[in-house]
C-alpha cells in the first residue's frame, strides 16, 4: 500500500511538472529575439557619440583641405552609425510584444521574421561601431 502511494505521488508530480510548467516555443523564441536586441541596446549612446565624432572629424578634414575621398570615408561611417541607430528604433516601434496573444503558428512565424530583422539590426550596429572605432583610432 505504501509503495502504491509513493508511486502515485511520483507519477502525479511528474505529470504536473511536464504540463505547462516549462517554457513554450513562443516564449523561448521571444526571449531569444529580445536577447539579440538587449545585446546591442546598451551601445546606442556610444553609437550616437561616434556618429557625432565622425561628423566633426569630417568637417575638420574639410577645413584642412583633405582629399575628398578621405572626408567621404568619415561621412559614410557617420551615416552608417546614424542608420544603425535609427534601425534599432524602427525595429522597436514595429515589434509587437503581445505575440503570445497570436495563435502559436502565427506567433512562431512572426518571431522568426523578427529574429531575422533584429539580427540585421544587431549586425549593423556592430559593423558601424567597428568602422567608427577603426577610423577614430587614426
Amino acid at each position: 500500500m505504501k509503495l502504491i502511494w509513493i508511486f502515485l505521488m511520483a507519477l502525479g508530480s511528474f505529470l504536473l511538472s511536464s504540463c505547462g510548467g516549462g517554457e513554450s516555443q513562443v516564449e523561448a523564441l521571444k526571449r531569444e529575439v529580445i536577447g539579440v536586441h538587449d545585446e546591442v541596446m546598451p551601445l546606442m549612446g556610444e553609437l550616437k557619440s561616434y556618429q557625432r565624432m565622425l561628423t566633426e572629424k569630417a568637417a575638420e578634414l574639410v577645413e584642412l583641405g583633405t582629399d575628398a575621398a578621405e572626408v567621404a570615408t568619415y561621412e559614410e561611417a557617420s551615416e552608417a552609425c546614424a542608420e544603425a541607430y535609427d534601425g534599432m528604433f524602427v525595429w522597436m516601434r514595429q515589434f509587437d510584444p503581445k505575440v503570445e496573444e497570436m495563435d502559436e503558428e502565427k506567433a512562431l512565424q512572426y518571431l522568426k521574421e523578427q529574429e531575422e530583422k533584429v539580427a540585421l539590426v544587431n549586425s549593423n550596429i556592430k559593423k558601424a561601431l567597428e568602422q567608427a572605432e577603426s577610423l577614430l583610432k587614426k
